[in-house]
């Protein structure tokens, strides 16, 4: 959803599969939080892929969407800190990533007149990791992670505690996203203009909408 975008003044992304894309490191994920359902459940690792690939199946048709990961492990029982604290012993994104220079440019062209912000669902010290590895860590004036308020997107009180915390009406804002329904949906219903993206290279069409470039 855009409007006009003459008054933006915060830009807010998300991080996984909006500023980088790594199938590696998505299966990586996928493995420790199967690992940590066959742990905590007592059973072996194949049985604990299958219940949880089977109850994020179950909780997307009682949502009719997508849910996160986090959501799935949720309703199996496992608080959010604990399966961050899998997640930040168990997934190593040194492996797969590294510096991104076209990433680097784009959000470095932005900074210089607009703010940037990071909102995602990941833990402050593995966000803090991939932020690094990509060499963007010194772009965004804050980043919003778990930690601030441990309730996973999409969530409208988190939204609203980070907008309180930015400042500024709805439309001085854009949100950026590669899942509609984790990311977007929400400020969308706050009339938040917002962009989804497929893909990294799709970032590049900020600089359009945004009047950069015509």
């Amino acid at each position: 959803m855009l409007g006009n975008l003459k008054q933006v003044r915060s830009i807010v992304f998300d991080l996984d599969g909006t500023l980088y894309k790594s199938d590696g490191l998505a299966k990586e994920i996928q493995n420790v939080a199967a690992s940590l359902v066959a742990e905590t459940r007592g059973i072996p690792l194949r049985e604990g892929r299958t219940l949880l690939r089977n109850s994020r199946k179950r909780l997307a048709e009682l949502l009719e969407e997508e849910p996160t990961l986090t959501r799935t492990c949720l309703t199996l029982g496992i608080e959010v800190p604990e399966f961050h604290r899998a997640m930040q012993a168990g997934v190593r994104p040194e492996q797969y990533l590294g510096p991104d220079l076209v990433l680097q440019a784009l959000l470095d062209s932005l900074a210089g007149e607009w703010d940037l912000y990071l909102y995602t669902n990941n833990s402050l010290p593995l966000t803090e990791k991939i932020l690094a590895l990509l060499g963007v860590e010194t772009l965004f004036r804050r980043i919003y992670t778990i930690e601030f308020n441990w309730t996973p997107k999409p969530d409208p009180e988190t939204l609203q505690r980070i907008l309180e915390d930015i400042g500024g009406p709805p439309h001085s804002f854009l949100f950026v996203g590669d899942r509609e329904q984790v990311d977007l949906k929400v400020p969308q219903a706050l009339g938040i203009p917002t962009l989804l993206v497929s893909e990294t290279a799709d970032l590049l069409q900020i600089h359009k909408i945004l009047g950069i470039i015509p």
